[in-house]
């Protein structure tokens, strides 16, 4: 009986250490939004005690984990780009015990890398490489393959006139609007050729460089990341697909 006691406790243990390893991505080739955990955690250029350090987490950093790698350490090491304290990017291999995936389809309160400002600058160069108007879009793109213009009433008051235009390009669509007292870009989505927002938001584009442009995100559901201004009416989401942008869609939401 002692025997049968002892070996149950044995199997127990070695399950506990088992599930305690799983990997932070179910697929090594997705990327996931987490949360660095403990204090003065090092960052590593190889996926190894031993690498050179390059970085060190304060604890609490929101980071992406951009792949993972296995090896002979009970946890997997995850590449990773953040925020470290004083608002350094720090990007490199951190060890697995210390990465903690973060609730998906939940935005995020991290003010790391002052991600408000990082918005409204990449929205204000969008503006001048799109325009604010579909006369600058006309004017920068040419005629587009199709136009949808639509009045509606608005939000807080019906007698209040809202014109939406819709424009509607081979590779991309964007959508502005106009009322007696304001007017101004409300919608891209790129979903193939070579348009760029931002500085350098295209399809292709690898979550590192987006990172060292927009910040880590906010947001992720699934393959899904999303960023937002601080008022939070704009939302720029970027799906990814094996580390890349595949969808590009930026919504901004009238008041």
């Amino acid at each position: 009986m002692k025997v049968f006691r002892y070996s149950v406790c044995a199997a127990l243990i070695v399950c506990l250490c088992l599930a305690l390893a799983v990997p932070v991505l179910a697929d090594p080739a997705e990327m996931l939004l987490a949360k660095i955990t403990g204090t003065n955690v090092n960052v590593r250029a190889e996926p190894s005690r031993t690498g050179r350090l390059t970085g060190r987490f304060t604890g609490g950093e929101h980071a992406v984990v951009l792949e993972e790698r296995s090896g002979a350490d009970p946890f997997p090491w995850s590449r990773v780009i953040a925020f470290a304290s004083g608002g350094t990017l720090v990007e490199g291999w951190v060890y697995g015990q210390y990465v903690e995936p973060l609730p998906q389809d939940d935005w995020s309160n991290s003010a790391e890398g002052d991600p408000g400002e990082r918005f409204s600058r990449f929205f204000d160069k969008t503006l001048e490489r799109i325009g604010d108007t579909p006369e600058e879009a006309a004017a920068r793109f040419g005629a587009p393959a199709a136009r949808e213009d639509t009045r509606l009433p608005g939000r807080h008051d019906p007698a209040y006139m809202v014109d939406y235009f819709r424009l509607e390009y081979p590779a991309f669509e964007l959508l502005y609007f106009k009322t007696k007292d304001s007017y101004g870009l409300i919608g891209v989505k790129i979903v193939e050729g070579e348009a760029v927002i931002g500085e350098g938001i295209r399809l292709g584009a690898d979550a590192a460089s987006v990172v060292r442009e927009l910040g880590v995100p906010l947001y992720q559901k699934g393959s899904a990341f999303a960023w937002t201004d601080e008022p939070g009416y704009g939302v720029l989401t970027l799906t990814f697909a094996e580390g890349r942008v595949l969808n590009i869609d930026l919504d901004v939401e009238l008041d």
